[in-house]
């Protein structure tokens, strides 16, 4: 885990991702969302992968780019939408110029940047090119009770009659970090699938984004609009320019 990079999560999973994650969200009304909230020029995804939810974005006619670390995500992602323009980046430096109509970082892809410092840099990088009547949408777990249970636990995640899978954590309430892995025993064998989160609450991130230039301007506690309140497991919150 010491020499977990952004790439990491990417490589370990890219083969199951869209078996184990296809149903992880409700990817139609995340795109009528983000459609309704960014301005003229590219939008962003990301931490793209193998383009769930950048599909029905350019099936309404949003011009997109797709961002990930990993090669494997990226190759994934070119089968599946082999016109959609994609970029090899690492979030904590993006490699983009211009203005752009609005990002989506969606489903806690922000916690891939394992510090809040990085992730303040991404919303800087953000907010230098995004249009002024554009939006950062982004989609995370509240945090509320991630550093209120255990330190460490170890379950079952999946089981077959050929395969299980067994999920390992261990949680650092003080630096806000998970560490995990998925142990993927099969009759091929063991494979080690290993991801780092760095979670921020709701309230942490606005400070990042005021920091960066940017105001929330609207927060909901789901894609369908639901109400955002003290109960609630997750987030989406869209940042403009401005304070």
């Amino acid at each position: 885990m010491n020499e977990f990079g952004p790439h990491t999560y990417g490589e370990s999973f890219a083969d199951v991702y869209d078996d184990w994650y296809s149903g992880i969200s409700d990817a139609e009304a995340t795109a009528t969302f983000v459609a309704a909230r960014v301005a003229s020029g590219p939008v962003l995804e990301l931490g793209v992968g193998s383009g769930r939810l950048v599909k029905p974005l350019t099936e309404r006619g949003l011009p997109m780019i797709g961002l990930d670390a990993s090669p494997s995500m990226l190759e994934r992602c070119r089968v599946t939408l082999p016109d959609l323009p994609v970029l090899r980046a690492d979030l904590a430096h993006l490699p983009i110029g211009g203005t752009i109509g609005g990002a989506l970082c969606a489903f806690n892809t922000i916690f891939n940047l394992p510090s809040a410092d990085q992730q303040e840099a991404l919303l800087h990088a953000l907010a230098s090119v995004l249009h002024p009547r554009g939006s950062i949408v982004i989609e995370a777990s509240s945090g509320r009770s991630l550093g209120d249970g255990a330190t460490s636990s170890v379950g079952v995640s999946r089981m077959t009659n050929d395969r299980v899978v067994l999920s390992a954590t261990m949680v650092d309430a003080d630096a806000q970090q998970i560490r995990g892995q998925h142990i993927d025993i099969s009759e091929q064998g063991i494979k080690l699938r290993p991801w780092l989160l760095r979670w921020t609450t709701p309230e942490q991130l606005d400070m990042l984004a005021r920091r960066a230039g940017l105001r929330l301007a609207e927060r909901f506690g789901g894609w369908r609009d639901e109400p955002f309140d003290a109960s609630s497991e997750t987030h989406v919150s869209v940042y403009r320019r401005g304070y």
